[in-house]
């Protein structure tokens, strides 16, 4: 059962519910400062875990959005931010960072509060990983320069990279403030100018980014963000003829209205979507290990991540003792309130997807699948859903195949890599996978043969500002994070260079005769 809240989360939420979240300008932040939004729609942005209304925030309408994009296009059109020096637009995304570090406190609450993930995690993660994409990036800003490449007749070309101009950023609502920080440091740093959309159920810590944008420098019209439901405020922005470049973050179904919205423009788009994660355990792993990295692969925030293990392949010889471990791990996972520093799992976001993942488990169950732990809601009146292993269900079942984006797994046997590897791939998804083994030939073919963008060996979760991060199949295109991330919103520019060297003596200039 989920375990009530306790004094110091209580007094925790008081403080945010009192004091943090009235000191919040909600209003949409366009060019240089907070606008009153055109119009009067609102949307209720609640806590998880009482269910009760937060605060009300204004969703920015077509005209909001509209004078986002001005402001954005005219920052890159005319505005200095493109133009500045590397070292300046470095040195502002470190102010920036600076200040995330600085607010990380009252981030954390804001975002645990308004997504229902648990406090610590957010504190360990979340706004850590934020401020380190805004450094590392600043540092490539730096080491970005010119090179230069021979062409035919030994002729010399400069190939530079110049920025892709407008970008707009729609942010999700599980990881919203670590997902922005991934999207726009890369944009910032390439030059480019944002307009970010937050995530309608969890707006609160994007919204705190913007007085940290402006405690940092940023020139007006460079970083612009506004609220707003994905059908109309994400619409406006993605629809927007003067966008220049879409990252978008969500699932596959949403992305594909995304792209359909931009198809006027055919803007540059990095989509980062939905995964049906793999877990691939073998006899000869370090027991203990895998079953702690299998469980917080399944029910890490509340099984609501793109790279949940949701899918997990254990070796026949191994099967029995592991799902017995695995049932043993779930029943004694502490589900409570967020901000008590002893909850593993919070809730669910809304009572709409808790009955979504419900639904899933229901059909399975009566498709002939059986729960061996979980199944339900623990309490009927709060948003936890009870950590579940699915065992017997059909691997062309919904359960087996669509994201189910809760605490959901489903358990299967195998007997060999080679029927691991087929069962694993055979799905429209390929984020990340996790393999466990102590056999290195082992662990080599199943990262070679397994179809995603991540590949997890022995462990789960392991993020780097330096590594990309993204998938294959239905869960994307293109990659965040890394040096690769920057060059997302760069285009290159060949420049054939026919000018005389500068190190070469130019030709003699002619003569002129003599006067007289």
């Amino acid at each position: 059962m989920p375990n009530h809240s306790s004094p110091s989360a209580s007094l925790l939420r008081s403080h945010v519910v009192s004091t943090i979240i009235p000191g919040l300008d909600l209003r949409p932040y366009i060019g240089d400062g907070f606008a009153d939004p055109v119009g009067q729609q609102t949307i209720a942005v609640s806590d998880p875990m009482t269910r009760r209304t937060l605060t009300n925030m204004p969703e920015a309408g077509p005209e909001d959005v509209e004078a986002a994009v001005a402001a954005a296009r005219a920052a890159f059109d005319t505005g200095p931010w493109p133009r500045m020096p590397a070292r300046e637009r470095a040195a502002a995304l470190e102010r920036l960072a600076d200040g995330v570090e600085r607010a990380a406190g009252t981030l954390a609450l804001l975002e645990a509060t308004d997504t229902g993930k648990v406090l610590a995690g957010v504190r360990a993660w979340d706004i850590p990983q934020a401020a380190a994409a805004l450094r590392f990036y600043a540092r490539q800003v730096l080491e970005a320069d010119e090179i230069r490449v021979s062409a035919t007749g030994d002729r010399s070309v400069r190939l530079t990279h110049v920025p892709v101009g407008v970008c707009a950023a729609v942010i999700p609502w599980n990881f919203p403030f670590a997902c922005t920080a991934w999207k726009i440091a890369p944009i910032l740093a390439a030059g480019c100018t944002v307009v970010v959309k937050s995530a309608e159920r969890a707006p609160l810590s994007v919204q705190a980014l913007a007085g940290l944008v402006v405690e940092a420098g940023f020139p007006p019209g460079v970083v612009n963000i506004v609220a707003g439901r994905g059908e109309t405020t994400g619409w406006y922005l993605t629809a927007d003829p003067r966008i220049d470049a879409v990252t978008f973050t969500g699932s596959t179904a949403t992305a594909r209205a995304v792209v359909g919205a931009s198809l006027r423009r055919l803007p540059r788009t990095v989509l980062e979507l939905g995964g049906k994660g793999s877990t691939l355990v073998f006899a000869d792993c370090d027991v203990d290990d895998a079953v702690a990295g299998t469980l917080e692969a399944a029910f890490d925030c509340a099984g609501q991540s793109c790279c949940a293990g949701s899918r997990i392949f254990v070796h026949e010889a191994l099967y029995g003792e592991f799902l017995e471990r695995l049932v043993c791990g779930a029943r004694t996972r502490r589900l409570g309130d967020p901000l008590d520093a002893a909850t593993q799992q919070g809730p669910q976001i809304d009572d709409a997807h808790l009955g979504r993942i419900d639904a899933y488990v229901r059909e399975a169950v009566a498709g002939g699948a059986r729960c061996a732990t979980g199944g339900g809601r623990p309490t009927p009146d709060a948003l936890f859903y009870a950590p579940t292993f699915v065992t017997g269900a059909s691997r062309d079942a919904r359960i087996s195949r669509e994201e189910i984006f809760g605490p959901v797994a489903c358990v299967y046997p195998f007997a060999d890599l080679g029927e691991a590897l087929h069962a694993a791939n055979d799905t429209d998804f390929g984020l990340s996978a996790s393999v466990w083994t102590s056999n290195p030939e082992t662990a080599r073919k199943a990262a070679t043969g397994l179809q995603v963008g991540t590949c997890w060996i022995n462990g789960f979760g392991s993020f780097d500002p330096n590594v990309p991060w993204g998938g294959t199949k239905l869960s994307g295109r293109g990659r965040e994070l890394g040096a690769v991330g920057l060059h997302e919103f760069l285009d290159t520019k060949a420049v054939w260079d026919l000018m005389p060297s500068q190190s070469e003596p130019a030709e003699e200039p002619a003569r002129l005769p003599p006067h007289g």
